[in-house]
């Protein structure tokens, strides 16, 4: 459960000016900045006076900067305790299970024929689509990922980069990146969060952010306990534990080809324009590669004669 003092800054947020949520958003966008900084280091870093950063605690609900410094520290705090309680191993392969590998191995495809049934027998194709109309609406789509969930974000990336040109795909590990990227985010905007064990620190404050500017959020995590999922996000949740592995990525990747697909379908008629966009593009430059090398083979044969 996140600290009540956190919680204020959201709960007082629309209380602020335009200019002083400027200011907050910055502090959302990058909460690890805030936590052992001092009032003159973050006034020269976020070009707002002194004065402006101690109105804006004071109508947040804290008595002074320290009391916004120790809400964001107790966060960060609660974050990194959630990740490294994560293990990357199960820990559930003890070695008097592995001695007749034939039979494990018949028990691990058993296992994973179960788990990808019971995703598929949850799986709620409006909900799919739903995803796939966010991004379509949206101005400016995120894709976050940190890690082996990075490998699933930039899977996501590529697969709708041919077919929309708003995609961002946001490396959560540099957080001057993610804070460039979140200031783009504007009211129905869509945010796709991916976020497997061990969660990423940040996933919670970007979360957050994406809420109070009003932009759409979807969540690919495995529970509802993941910090990537909200009681207002759109989530998809996969088992991913195995008995060899914490995280199997054959399910996610499941739901990111049915959202990829989602897109193609809400697309409509754009699709078969663009297919034809691509095919005439695809053309273009093998006929231009036939008439060069042609061209080379000519001159290659008059330098011989």
């Amino acid at each position: 459960m996140e600290n009540d003092s956190f919680q204020m800054i959201h709960k007082n947020y629309c209380n602020l000016t335009k200019n002083q949520k400027k200011l907050v958003d910055l502090f959302l966008a990058n909460p690890e900045s805030i936590c052992y900084t001092s009032l003159k280091e973050l006034s020269k870093r976020t070009n707002f006076s002194q004065v402006t950063i101690l109105r804006v605690c004071k109508r947040l609900g804290f008595e002074n900067f320290t009391g916004l410094k120790k809400a964001f520290r107790v966060h960060m705090e609660n974050l990194m305790d959630s990740v490294l309680k994560s293990s990357n191993f199960p820990m559930i392969l003890p070695a008097s299970e592995r001695v007749n590998k034939s039979e494990m191995m018949i028990h691990i495809c058993q296992d994973s024929y179960s788990r990808s049934k019971e995703f598929y027998s949850s799986i709620s194709p409006e909900n799919i689509l739903l995803a796939a109309r966010h991004i379509l609406d949206a101005k400016t789509v995120l894709i976050c990922g940190q890690g082996t969930s990075g490998i699933l974000a930039e899977f996501l990336f590529r697969r709708l980069t041919p077919m929309i040109e708003k995609v961002l795909l946001v490396p959560m590990e540099d957080l001057n990146i993610v804070q460039s990227d979140l200031m783009k985010l504007n009211k129905g905007d869509n945010v796709i969060i991916i976020d497997f064990p061990r969660y990423c620190a940040t996933v919670r404050s970007i979360v957050n952010y994406a809420e109070h500017v009003g932009a759409k959020i979807t969540a690919i995590t495995d529970s509802n306990s993941s910090p990537a999922a909200t009681k207002d996000s759109l989530n998809f949740f996969c088992n991913t534990k195995t008995k060899v592995f914490y995280n199997s990525f054959s399910l996610p990747m499941e739901i990111l080809n049915l959202i990829a697909s989602g897109v193609v379908l809400e697309m409509g008629s754009a699709y078969d324009e663009l297919v034809f966009r691509s095919q005439e593009v695809i053309n273009y430059v093998t006929m231009n590669r036939k008439v060069e090398s042609s061209s080379k083979a000519n001159r290659n044969s008059q330098n011989d004669s």
